[in-house]
């Protein structure tokens, strides 16, 4: 395993180094937004069509629906050095772990994807190009790297004043959201004859990422809630993405 994570590692740099960062007008400020909206159950199904079809996974498809839904925020990066936008997502790591049912607490990891999103291009060659991204990751479980990532980075920010510490995670580790997807159907099955409950998540952004997508599906729907550092994305943008996120997934029913 740890051989697998230091073959990786050159592909993560490329990543660091090749994708523009956002601007944070105010390191300092840490206030977050929220706002959310819900996919209905046609809508749910016209994602599962196309996930299907397309060969890609959900998590896939909904980290192609943010690129794509972010990419006009970072519109004259196509004439910088760094030209490709990168988001991270989130995965529970219990069963890597062996880690027993009922057993309390967060067992988290992550990884990130990065693509140039020119103008143009298509949910669909989107999706492919991110699956192509996730598939080794998943395969070689390079999501479990996470915790000796954040402990090198703890050490590192040892040496580092306060003022370069609050801004260290912008600079060096530019992302522009991230996924957290929770299904509660496979949680809940006990409760499945009583109906399904709903449930909403505010998931709170951190150092690292601006922007958490909150992807919950319950029952035949999607609760999506959208968390945002407000020192980097306006109320407006954020309505801006969320248009563009339901947009993309509308034009799915094509393929329903």
């Amino acid at each position: 395993m740890v051989l697998r994570q230091i073959a990786a590692l050159p592909a993560f740099i490329r990543i660091l180094r090749t994708s523009c960062r956002p601007r944070y007008r105010d390191a300092d400020e840490l206030r977050n937004g929220f706002t959310h909206f819900v996919l209905e159950a046609a809508a749910l199904g016209w994602i599962r069509t196309a996930g299907k079809s397309w060969g890609v996974t959900l998590n896939d498809l909904f980290l192609a629906l943010l690129l794509h839904a972010l990419a006009p925020l970072a519109a004259d990066r196509h004439q910088a050095r760094r030209r490709k936008m990168a988001v991270g997502c989130i995965v529970n790591i219990r069963k890597d772990l062996g880690v027993k049912r009922g057993t309390f607490g967060l067992f988290l990891g992550s990884f990130m994807v990065a693509h140039e999103v020119p103008e143009g291009i298509g949910l669909k060659e989107l999706a492919a190009a991110i699956a192509l991204q996730t598939a080794p990751i998943k395969a070689r479980r390079l999501y479990l790297a996470t915790p000796s990532q954040l402990a090198f980075a703890s050490l590192a920010l040892r040496f580092f004043s306060t003022r370069r510490k609050r801004s260290f995670y912008q600079k060096h580790c530019p992302l522009w959201g991230g996924i957290t997807n929770m299904n509660l159907n496979t949680l809940w099955e006990e409760q499945a004859q009583d109906g399904p409950l709903d449930y909403r998540r505010a998931v709170s952004t951190g150092p690292v990422t601006p922007l958490v997508l909150s992807v919950t599906t319950v029952g035949e729907r999607v609760n999506v809630g959208l968390s945002y550092r407000s020192t980097v994305f306006s109320a407006a943008e954020i309505g801006q993405v969320q248009s563009r996120l339901v947009d993309g997934v509308a034009r799915l029913a094509n393929l329903a």
